[in-house]
């Protein structure tokens, strides 16, 4: 399957529209996977509100000993203080497997919520290249972004 990481972005704002709300409530980022040994890799990627100030961090982590890849996103305090009422939080991992040629086999969605934090589930990325990518959509504001594909 082709996706243009546009589409990508686009087909997570339009998963974000029609799944059924979750609810959640944050927790330290360590302490959200799966895996107790996952770290970041790569580059945090920042993404701004529709005033241009910082709305939410993208990040992407992997987990030695479950060999999996998992995306984060964090929505910065000031955004939460300074926009009422909710919004939706998507995240995925992307598997670029050539140039191209790339699909989101894991993704979540968190919808009319005010949470801080949202982490896809588990993809197996030993050996692959990928890369984390996130949505945040607010009124009729939406913003994504994606940290650097990362190989291993």
């Amino acid at each position: 399957m082709h996706r243009s990481i546009s589409r990508v972005a686009t087909g997570l704002a339009a998963l974000a529209l029609t799944v059924t709300p979750i609810v959640a409530t944050a927790a330290p980022a360590s302490a959200a996977t799966h895996c107790s040994d996952a770290y970041q890799v790569g580059s945090t990627k920042v993404v701004p509100d529709e005033h241009g100030q910082s709305a939410m961090s993208i990040k992407q982590y992997w987990s030695p000993s479950c060999h999996e890849n998992y995306a984060y996103a964090y929505v910065w305090q000031q955004f939460r203080d300074s926009h009422s009422g909710s919004w939706t939080i998507s995240v995925g991992e992307i598997w670029v497997h050539s140039p191209g040629n790339e699909t989101n086999p894991v993704s979540d969605t968190a919808v009319d919520t005010r949470q801080a934090e949202l982490w896809s589930p588990g993809f197996a990325g030993a050996g692959r290249c990928t890369y984390a990518t996130a949505a945040l959509l607010y009124g009729h504001y939406s913003t994504d972004g994606n940290t650097d594909k990362r190989c291993g």
